[in-house]
């Protein structure tokens, strides 16, 4: 056994030496690393999506330009944000501030979205029917700016719709939680309201990180809101309902679909409570 040794090693130099040697000698290639395509554990319904973009909660307000630099993400304040504390009904509270607010363009045709100043429509000129962040800024005092298609265009809330992307969203940062919520301005013609009343929708979603990180479907509230009017507005109901002087009595709820008539300047409100970074997907059908 001891003689097998001697002669193992001798035989091993004689091998390397052989190698060392011969500089031409072919090498065998390393193993490469198999590719395993993704198997959705993170639970996403696709590996295909048309857009993606993380919300991300920092600590104090940031003062740098951020229009149009072409960033996927979207700074909100990690603890801000107002709460929507009438769901399903008017939150005129939420016009003191617009920190946290994500407002909505109008990418298809700039119907009903964000007016406030011109930056929907330079953006859309360049980008129609896409998705894109304008101002990644949510944490100063004009909210921040999202391009966005039209889930249903042509087609009013009252005729049903089924909209044409979906959306996911997987909280990755944070032991906090943070809840968004649509919203919108009140705007019809007849009559012209005295004061636009900001309504939001009772269908709002409240994500944190779960222990596996899966990702949830958030289309139900993220594309539309769902409002509640008792009889009482009676103008805002004639919009809707494409009627005239129409007196309701009782309540009646209405799913208001992302840029439908009688809203205007859209937003998801962005309750923030400790969550660092929310990660959304859009997916086609």
């Amino acid at each position: 056994m001891r003689g097998f040794k001697v002669l193992a090693v001798g035989l091993s130099a004689v091998v390397a030496f052989t190698f060392a040697a011969c500089d031409d000698q072919p090498t065998e290639p390393e193993a490469q690393a198999q590719f395993k395509p993704d198997k959705l554990g993170n639970g996403y319904p696709s590996t295909q999506f048309d857009y993606k973009v993380n919300i991300i909660g920092v600590p104090q307000d940031k003062s740098a330009d951020m229009d149009n630099n072409n960033g996927r993400r979207i700074f909100v304040m990690l603890n801000g944000g107002q709460e929507v504390t009438d769901k399903g009904g008017k939150n005129n509270h939420l016009k003191t501030s617009d920190v946290n607010k994500i407002y909505l363009c109008n990418s298809t045709n700039g119907e009903n979205d964000y007016n406030k100043d011109g930056r929907c429509d330079a953006w859309r000129t360049d980008n129609p029917g896409e998705f894109g962040v304008i101002d990644a800024n949510a944490t100063n005092s004009d909210g921040a700016l999202f391009g966005i298609p039209d889930p249903c265009a042509g087609v009013d809330s009252t005729d049903g719709c089924a909209p044409k992307y979906a959306i996911w969203a997987r909280a990755k940062a944070g032991s906090g939680s943070a809840t968004i919520t649509t919203c919108a301005e009140e705007e019809y013609d007849y009559p012209v309201a005295d004061d636009d009343d900001i309504w939001c929708g009772d269908n709002g979603i409240t994500l944190t990180k779960r222990s596996d990180r899966q990702a949830v479907e958030v289309t139900d509230a993220l594309l539309y809101m769902g409002i509640t009017l008792d009889g009482t507005e009676d103008d805002l109901q004639n919009c809707i309902e494409g009627t005239r002087d129409v007196n309701y009595t009782g309540s009646t709820d209405y799913d208001i679909y992302l840029f439908d008539r009688c809203f205007e300047n859209y937003f998801w409100n962005y309750e923030n409570n400790g969550l660092k970074n929310l990660e959304l997907r859009f997916y086609s059908d």
